[in-house]
């Protein structure tokens, strides 16, 4: 499963969240390029890898795979796995579930550390 590309961005995502701030972050998580995953485009520097996992940072692997980040995952994200498996989808997290009601996929990356980065 790849990330989210920008044709598949749902429209509600313009309708629900009135922050441009968090505008711009949600649509940057849903292509995959953040600042702190991609700057390493920009600046020629080493491509960042998760301290934790060892693997190369990505916008999923924050959201739905760092193991670092599983508490807070189970806290904030809750109502983004599946029912059935207890597996967390990135169409998910970044889908009207998690985004309604207060923003949870926000409030996680903040808590994370992570939102300042983004």
């Amino acid at each position: 499963m790849g990330e989210l590309t920008t044709s598949s961005i749902p429209q509600w995502t313009y309708t629900r969240i009135r922050d441009s701030r968090a505008h711009t972050l949600l649509a940057r998580q849903c292509i995959g390029h953040t600042y702190l995953t991609n700057k390493f485009l920009l600046t020629r520097d080493p491509q960042p890898f998760c301290d934790d996992c060892l693997v190369p940072l990505t916008v999923r692997h924050l959201l739905v795979e760092s193991t670092s980040l599983s508490d807070l995952r189970h806290r904030y994200l809750y109502r983004c796995r599946s029912r059935d498996s207890g597996v967390y989808y990135i169409s998910k997290v970044l889908g009207p579930e998690c985004l309604a009601q207060g923003h949870d996929g926000f409030r996680f990356l903040g808590e994370a550390g992570l939102l300042p980065k983004l």
